[in-house]
């Protein structure tokens, strides 16, 4: 044959290849208005590919480029990750895995809570006083301490009032589930 091939019609129009015995070995058509050129494997089986008016390209299983392939769930099973060839998506959780087992290693939860201070928190009040409100006196909070309140007795209007004593608690930090006072 030289020159073109024309089908015309309205309708689908198939060209086929056929074996001696009437079976179509493939399908080429494509309908008035649809979605693409399309090429059937006929009774040989395995889908329809689709060569998309838009551009797309459409393939019931693998699309091969040399030994790559991109799976129908977008995989791509290749060699640039692995010499042996690997899937895209096991090499990318391997190396998840690795950083996950890398960061693990140096700061678990675990080892953070028994290293690192959990809780600071005030310890139980205590209380100091001179004894009398008529002497002067001088007090220091104890290292690790804080002063928390102060007792003050009003001696009427013509006098200043008196501190009688003050309230102080311990500084307390927890460290892997220990309780300690701080250090001053």
């Amino acid at each position: 044959m030289t020159g073109n091939l024309f089908l015309k019609s309205a309708a689908r129009v198939h060209f086929a290849i056929a074996n001696e015995d009437g079976n179509a070995r493939m399908w080429l058509y494509k309908d008035k208005g649809g979605d693409g050129v399309r090429l059937n494997n006929g009774i040989d089986g395995g889908g329809e590919f689709v060569f998309g008016k838009n551009g797309e390209f459409y393939s019931p299983g693998y699309i091969y480029a040399g030994a790559a392939r991109l799976a129908s769930d977008g995989n791509v099973w290749g060699t640039r990750w692995n010499a042996n060839g690997a899937w895209l998506w096991d090499v990318i959780a391997e190396q998840l895995a690795a950083r996950d087992t890398n960061i693990n290693t140096r700061a678990t939860w675990d080892w953070v809570s028994q290293n690192f201070v959990n809780d600071i928190f005030l310890g139980v009040e205590q209380y100091y006083s001179p004894g009398s409100n008529t002497i002067s006196w001088i007090f220091h909070a104890p290292n690790g301490h804080v002063l928390t309140g102060i007792n003050v007795s009003d001696t009427g209007s013509n006098s200043a009032d008196n501190i009688n004593g003050v309230y102080y608690k311990a500084i307390q930090k927890r460290v892997n589930g220990v309780v300690m006072t701080i250090a001053g």
